[in-house]
């Protein structure tokens, strides 16, 4: 995953994308046990057109010889499937803004998105494995509910969170 994340940063140095941060399931992972996805979310540069294309990824990735596509759209870099999802509405977009880097090892650190925006970005999705991930996140050491209940309230996330406190545990749930 190291070079993953290198190649990564090397895409923001020269200009391919102008920021991203690890989401999804490894995001979750600087956080809570690991799971076995690759999400990272992009902001890239402005261009005159107002259409988001992931083509100036994919081009830079492929002149560097990575052309491994799997069938659930992820480019292989370095041995690990990656999918870039571009910040297009409010809440990644600020996701993304509030990502802060944190170390993968003594020598590398990479950009994650906080764990409250990881939790509001599962609770969005709302699928089985989302709710999983958000009771981790929300046991983890770094996690703030303040921030998170905010979140909750400025994107509508209430409906999805009144469904998913069904599941958890009675003391991992908090009210807002």
């Amino acid at each position: 995953m190291k070079e993953t994340f290198q190649v990564i940063e090397q895409m923001k140095e020269s200009g391919v994308i102008a920021d991203y941060a690890i989401a999804g399931a490894v995001g979750a992972i600087f956080y809570v046990e690991p799971f076995q996805t690759g999400d990272i979310v992009v902001n890239l540069p402005i261009k005159d057109n107002l259409l988001v294309s992931l083509e100036p990824i994919y081009a830079w990735l492929r002149y560097r010889g990575y052309t491994e596509f799997d069938d659930g759209g992820h480019i292989h870099i370095e041995g690990w499937a990656v999918q870039f999802l571009p910040a297009t509405d409010p809440l990644s977009t600020e996701a993304l803004a509030q990502a802060q880097y944190l170390p993968f090892d003594e020598t590398l650190s990479v950009r994650v998105l906080r764990p409250e925006y990881l939790a509001a970005e599962a609770l969005k999705v709302s699928r089985l494995k989302d709710v999983q991930r958000v009771s981790l996140l929300l046991e983890a050491e770094d996690f703030d509910f303040s921030r998170f209940s905010d979140l909750i309230e400025r994107f509508g996330l209430e409906k999805q969170w009144r469904k998913i406190q069904t599941f958890l545990e009675p003391d991992s749930g908090r009210p807002l």
